[in-house]
């Protein structure tokens, strides 16, 4: 039997199923490779593109909530078929196009059984989600390098569009409304620290300065809402802030972060991944 290519690999040559991810990043290397970090002066920029995406994302889903199921199902669906278009190359997926499909396929059947409010069919979408990326690989015909981390990549995106389905049902009342309004302000002040992801003298604060922003948002989101009050709103600016920070801020090496698809991915990505803080808060009384 022939060996089986060893996981650890750092390049490769391009395969049917790269999808040119390995031609958007200088030197011909594999957008969401994990094994080519970019050096901290190159994942020290500014990226607009991510930025844009997390405000866009962020605005939708606050405006939606604000509109009622219907609109926030649909902005939902809507994001995470970006996170299942960026999020693959952000992971480094060997098969980013394969993962795509299964992701996009998973996609609308999770957030699709959010029409149960009871979200019931949410863990068996997920499950069909896990399903599609094993079979996914038995079909695969390019070999079996990196067969873990193109797994490992499937199911971190499936575990981001699952948070944010879980929101969707915070627009079945007025408290998820405005758990939610608060939540997508705070997330949407929190990127106002990336705009200084490229000055020196601030990289060790960075953390801070996203918690206390996306707070402050937060509590001063708490004057168009009812009900929720200033303290719950500490809470939930720090919790969603900082999450939403973090997940933009720890793919900031990735290579594929110099690329339009990585950098959408990781904006919508962060926005989604907040859904379960809001789903948690959206129910205690």
């Amino acid at each position: 039997m022939a060996p089986v290519p060893e996981d650890s690999a750092a390049l490769r040559e391009p395969g049917p199923d790269d999808d040119g991810a390995s031609r958007d990043v200088p030197g011909g290397v594999l957008g969401g490779s994990l094994r080519l970090p970019l050096t901290p002066v190159g994942a020290d920029r500014v990226r607009w593109a991510s930025v844009a995406a997390t405000l866009v994302a962020a605005v939708a889903l606050l405006v939606a909530q604000g509109t009622g199921y219907a609109a926030t199902l649909a902005v939902t669906l809507v994001l995470a078929l970006a996170v299942a278009w960026g999020w693959p190359v952000l992971t480094g997926s060997f098969t980013p196009s394969a993962t795509t499909g299964v992701l996009a396929v998973a996609a609308v059947a999770m957030v699709l059984s959010a029409l149960r409010e009871d979200l019931l069919w949410v863990p068996a979408a997920a499950a069909f989600g896990v399903v599609l990326a094993f079979f996914g690989q038995l079909v695969r015909r390019t070999g079996r390098e990196g067969l873990v981390l193109t797994l490992l990549s499937a199911f971190g995106g499936l575990v981001i569009i699952a948070s944010g389905t879980t929101a969707v049902v915070a627009a079945n009342s007025d408290r998820g409304q405005a758990v939610a309004v608060v939540a997508m302000a705070a997330v949407g002040a929190a990127v106002v620290t990336d705009l200084l992801a490229g000055v020196r003298a601030a990289a060790p604060l960075l953390g801070a300065v996203a918690l206390v922003v996306a707070v402050l948002a937060a509590v001063v989101a708490t004057t168009r809402v009812a009900e929720v009050g200033a303290l719950e709103a500490v809470g939930i600016g720090a919790a969603v802030g900082t999450v939403s920070w973090s997940f933009r801020r720890v793919l900031a090496l990735q290579p594929a972060m110099l690329t339009l698809r990585g950098q959408i991915g990781a904006g919508a990505g962060s926005v989604l991944a907040v859904g379960a803080v809001v789903h948690v808060f959206s129910v205690l009384t």
